[in-house]
Order: C-alpha cells, then structure tokens, then sequence
C-alpha cells in the first residue's frame, strides 16, 4: 500500500521558482518528475511555519508513519499511479482558474483505483465571492469532482457546517468529514502582559485586502470609530482609515509583542473564511479575538462576534471591549488560549484525517 498525498508546497527563492516553471512545462509535455526534490522524503526543515505549508507537513509526516508516502504539490502536471490498495488524500487545484487541472483532477479516473480516494480543502458556501479564492468557480469544480471520491474533508469550522444543509452543495453532506484548522500553541507563545487603558485601545486586522475578507466593512468601522487606533499586516491596496504596518512578514514572538504595545484586540471582518488560523493564532497570542460568523467561529464566551448585517450593533460591541475592564479583558483572553490548547490541535486534526483513511 502507497499513499499518494497533493497539498500545498513551497517554492524557494528565485531558482526554487524558476525550477518550479521549467518542471511544470515538462510536465505539460510528459515527463513525470518533481520540482521540489523527492516525493517520499522531501526536505522540509526551511518550510515556513505558517498555513497551507504546516498542514502540508503535519499530515504528510502523519501519514508517512503508517505507510509510503507521495507528496505532491495541488497544481502539478502530473497523475498518481495507482495499486488497487493505495490511498489518496488530495486538494483540489486552488486557485480556481477554469480549464486548468491539478494532480486531483488528473488522478481521479485512474484506473486501477485506489482504495480510498479522499478531497481536503478549505470550504464555505458563499457563492457571491468573486476574488480569485474559493469562490463560486471553484465550489463547481469540486461538484464535479465529489461524485467520484470516497470522502470529503472539509476544513471550515461550526458556522459554515450549519449553513451547509440548505447550501446549493448540500448533497456532498454523505460525504463529508468537517476538519477545523488547528495551530501548535507552543509556537504562538502568550505575549499579552497588559492592556492599554480604555479609550486607548487598538484594533488590528492581518491579512490581505480583499472583499471576501471583508476589508471594506473594516474601513467602515474604522472612520466611524476613528478616534481609536487601526492597524493591519498584509498585502494589497491600502484600506482607508486602517494603517498598514507591515506587507507580509514572518510574525515572530518578538514582532508581536512590539505590535501588542498598541494593539490589544483582533479583529476578522470576513465574509467568507473557513475558521481562519490568524484567529486561532492570535487567541494564543493573548489578543481578545473580534469575528464576524462568516469567519467560521460563532460567538462564544471567549470570542465578540460583529455583524455585517448589523453595522451599529457592530460598533457597540467594539465600543463595549474598548472601555471594557481590564480584568474581564484578561479573563477572556486566558480562556481563549486554553481552548486552543485543548480544542484546536493537531492531535485532533491529524487524528481524524487517519481515523477515517484506516490508518490508525
């Protein structure tokens, strides 16, 4: 038995990509051979300790320990060859572009077949998303190709597990084995020491600009409460009335804690997001976490939930966390990184992944 595993990969430096480019043309052309070096035991000590990377190597290292596995990266020219007893575990070809297909997609009508023949990805069911992300183009891809797969796992947390039955996708539900992300909290060690006083109090956002990340609803709150500090980490066009302080960069303990000095809450304004691990990740932080529901996390004690349909309610409950006691703050703050700790691992997560391949 083999395992055949496609998920994300990344590219080093100018040669990585320009590797990268010359491989996938032969690839076109027929030669099967891998851009990033060997498939059973690639190098990944100076992969980047961030999503889509440590997923990939989280699972790979999992399912490497229960027998040889292939890693493949989602948008290689390439198709898996199959024994009858394999398992395949892959993402589908991200980001959606019409008529171009991946390792899944060229995979799925192998024959012989393999075994189990699993999809993984990130998934919610907004179908008004227009950015190049996972978007109505993409949510039809996958349509087609859940027909011939064994098992769906869908990364996407409480909220878009709900909105599913009466999603136009709703027929994928046999199918499906719902994956919240998960982070290793050692990584993401506590920095907060202590909040600003009330009134003084910042809101910072990290991620890039887009729509689906609910940029513009960002902007909105942020002229209106203008007199509080806004900050964000990430690339794109400059989002009025927010302050960049960063493009992307590797959020490092000690950047953080500078950051931390200004900003005491987190806040995700998007539309659609499949329980985002900037979230998680700030909750390990110590950083009060400020979420629409259309983030995948509804509210809970530990988590503030703002409302895109409801923009004044939206600016009491920031108004309410910025004169918020210091203590409440604190209390909220503890809790949200004991759930991580306890909640969203990669026990967990990798746990379910094996469970339902047969490979504990």
């Amino acid at each position: 038995m083999r395992c055949h595993f496609v998920y994300a990969v990344p590219i080093k430096g100018q040669l990585g990509r320009l590797r990268r480019k010359a491989v996938l043309k032969l690839q076109e052309a027929g030669v099967s051979m891998s851009w990033f070096g060997s498939r059973s035991e690639p190098d990944m000590s100076w992969w980047p300790r961030r999503t889509p990377y440590e997923k990939t190597r989280r699972i790979f290292e999992a399912i490497s320990s229960h027998a040889p596995t292939w890693l493949y990266c989602l948008d290689e020219r390439v198709r898996c060859r199959f024994s009858a007893d394999d398992i395949f575990l892959g993402h589908p070809h991200f980001p959606f572009q019409a008529g171009r297909n991946g390792v899944t997609e060229l995979s799925i009508r192998q024959h012989p077949r393999p075994r189990i023949f699993a999809l993984i990805s990130p998934l919610h069911c907004n179908t008004e998303i227009r950015t190049n992300h996972i978007n109505e183009g993409y949510l039809k891809a996958v349509d087609k190709l859940v027909p011939h797969a064994d098992i769906l796992f869908a990364i996407m947390g409480q909220y878009w597990w709900d909105k599913w039955p009466k999603s136009p996708f709703a027929h994928w539900i046999p199918k499906m084995v719902r994956l919240d992300n998960a982070v290793d909290a050692h990584l993401f060690p506590w920095i907060r020491q202590k909040f600003n006083p009330p009134g003084k109090r910042g809101y910072l956002y990290i991620g890039r600009n887009d729509p689906m990340k609910g940029t513009d609803f960002l902007s909105k709150l942020a002229l209106e409460l203008r007199e509080f500090r806004w900050g964000w980490i990430g690339g794109g066009s400059e989002i009025p009335a927010v302050s960049r302080l960063s493009t992307n960069r590797p959020l490092t303990p000690d950047f953080v804690r500078k950051v931390a000095n200004k900003f005491d809450f987190f806040v995700s304004p998007s539309r659609a997001d499949p329980n985002p691990t900037t979230i998680l990740e700030s909750m390990a932080w110590g950083f009060p976490v400020i979420c629409t529901p259309q983030s995948g996390y509804y509210e809970t004690s530990y988590i503030k939930n703002i409302y895109h349909e409801d923009f004044d309610r939206s600016v009491e409950v920031l108004r309410q966390l910025q004169f918020a006691d210091e203590q409440r703050l604190k209390k909220i703050a503890v809790e949200a990184r004991e759930v991580v700790q306890r909640e969203y691992t990669w026990e967990h997560f990798i746990g379910t992944i094996c469970e339902n391949l047969g490979l504990e």
